[in-house]
């Protein structure tokens, strides 16, 4: 009998450890992978930007996109040593095409019809002229199969894009021809060049120049930063004009209206717009018909994947880490200490993702502390076990949100009171920063590469102010002084080289009153702004160019 209970507990224990099992294997289910639709440019290459989910996997992010595991290790130095970390930030290499194909939806055929058409979504800025451009179908025959009575149509609206012309219409509506604009005889030629023998390129220069400036201006979000970027552009059309140069402005208001195609393409560049959505507006339009200029975004940066003709001022976020980097590199002495600082559980990795990424490629060997700002009161601690003395603790703040950076720089401050000799770096955003008192900054000594930075004690940008002041009875803002830089540097350049300036912007550099420009065409024949400003926060309260 006692033989016979011994047998049925060890099978009852058996089945329920099986069933344990069982239960925990059902609880197990692997969270599904959306397949992210956010594309970031790096290193010229785009990849898709994939935020890590509890529970996902290199084999399930893989599959899900349609990448081997090793492209994701060569896209993310780091990750094979790291693995997979909740909220990260995973870089997946794009493999779709420049421009993405419409999909094609059969229909029942129609009577003297097409049998299949393409679906296509209104865009904000597109009317019934624009998308029958693109797709060569008549205006009518887009009307017709999709039963509208006017040619007014909704932003989101999904039409039916026959694939071929229904038969009642011309395969496409002709369009009022442009004329070229006229080549005018200089009366005097500012700076005329001689080219080199090995190069092929022939140009001159010529002392008129044609641009437009795309902006909303009325009423829209933004505005004083769009006129105070207006006001800037004018200083430098006036600037300009004073040394004899010819320039017509066309200023178009796109809180009015998009501006006329017509009109865009004779000019010899576009200005703007600001906003990354407004800019592919106009590059759509344009299409690589006018060189157009992107000048204050550098999310507008990936744009130059998908467009031709279309330079970008802004230097690009992982230009900066790279100098960064570097300066960290150069900067270090032995002894010094690395320390990469990092918010746990930030919704926005992108600086960290960045700057791991740029250390890496420049082999600096670094520590990392990573905490919520909830744990900021017993981080001091921390900090005095990590850090070195003597030596400067060259510490890296890679977040962008301001009460994470804020926390931190208390802590160093207190590391300072310590004896530690501090040296922060970090993303230019800070400068932003309402909350944090700027002394803090030349404290903790921060140093920051950035694409804007004015030096008031120049006297180049001394005479802007002043001249600033007497014709708007206000202070340049950070827009007003970009505006300025930029339309100089352009216009400049047509001038100088005439009809070849695009073919010849790699050699001009320029250093404004807070820009540099130093531009490198990519794969695509686009051009990207590679020069950045390195400022140091000194302990005397100045800050310092280098």
């Amino acid at each position: 009998m006692k033989r016979i209970l011994i047998i049925s507990l060890t099978l009852l224990l058996a089945a329920g450890f099986c069933a344990s099992a069982q239960d925990s294997a059902q609880s197990y289910v692997a969270t599904p992978v959306t397949v992210s639709k956010e594309k970031v440019k790096l290193g010229g290459k785009v990849y898709l930007s994939h935020v890590v989910l509890e529970r996902q996997t290199l084999f399930s992010l893989a599959r899900a996109y349609g990448v081997g595991i090793e492209e994701i290790y060569a896209a993310n130095p780091g990750l094979r040593e790291t693995g997979l970390q909740k909220n990260a930030i995973v870089l997946i290499p794009y493999k779709g095409s420049v421009q993405e194909p419409a999909t094609v939806v059969q229909q029942p055929p129609k009577e003297g019809g097409s049998s299949s058409y393409i679906e296509h979504t209104v865009r904000w800025y597109e009317d019934l002229d624009d998308i029958s451009r693109h797709y060569n179908i008549p205006v009518r025959d887009i009307m017709e199969a999709n039963g509208l009575k006017n040619r007014k149509v909704s932003t989101r609206q999904v039409l039916r894009i026959p694939v071929k012309p229904l038969g009642n219409s011309p395969v496409s509506e002709p369009e009022p021809e442009i004329a070229a604009p006229e080549e005018q005889a200089p009366e005097t030629v500012a700076d005329t060049l001689a080219a080199p023998q090995q190069d092929t390129l022939v140009w001159s220069g010529r002392n008129w120049v044609n641009f437009a400036l795309v902006l909303p201006l009325q009423g829209s979000k933004g505005g004083d930063l769009n006129m105070d970027f207006y006001s800037g552009v004018l200083m430098a059309v006036r600037e300009q004009e004073a040394t004899g140069l010819k320039i017509r402005l066309n200023v178009h208001d796109l809180s009015s209206a998009m501006p006329p195609i017509e009109s865009l393409v004779q000019e010899d560049f576009v200005l703007g717009p600001i906003v990354p959505r407004e800019v592919e507006a106009i590059l759509q339009r344009v299409d690589g018909r006018v060189p157009l200029i992107s000048p204050l975004d550098p999310k507008a940066s990936s744009l130059s994947a998908f467009y031709r003709n279309f330079i970008q001022v802004p230097s690009p976020g992982e230009v900066q880490y790279d100098e960064l980097a570097a300066w960290i590199k150069a900067d270090c002495r032995e002894g010094d200490k690395v320390m990469l600082v990092t918010e746990k559980g930030a919704a926005n990795v992108s600086a960290q993702v960045m700057l791991r990424s740029a250390l890496a490629r420049e082999e600096v060997a670094y520590e990392i502390l990573s905490y919520a700002i909830l744990e900021g009161r017993g981080i001091p601690a921390v900090l005095q076990e990590m850090m070195v003395s003597p030596g400067v603790n060259r510490v890296i703040v890679a977040s962008e949100s301001e009460a994470f950076v804020g926390d931190v720089v208390r802590n160093l401050g207190i590391m300072q009171g310590k004896g530690m000799d501090v040296v922060m770096y970090a993303p230019a955003k800070l400068r932003s920063f309402d909350t944090i008192d700027g002394s803090a900054f030349h404290q903790a000594q921060l140093h920051i590469c950035t694409s804007y930075h004015a030096d008031y004690s120049s006297d180049k940008v001394d005479r802007f102010v002043r001249a600033y002041r007497s014709l708007f009875r206000t202070e340049p803002s950070q827009a007003a002084f970009h505006g300025y830089d930029t339309a100089c540097f352009f216009i400049q350049s047509v001038s100088r080289w005439g009809n070849a300036w695009t073919a010849l912007l790699e050699r001009g550099r320029y250093s404004g009153l807070q820009t540099d420009l130093r531009f490198v065409s990519d794969a695509n024949g686009n051009f990207q702004n590679m020069a950045v400003r390195k400022v140091i926060f000194k302990k005397d309260y100045s800050t310092v160019l280098q």
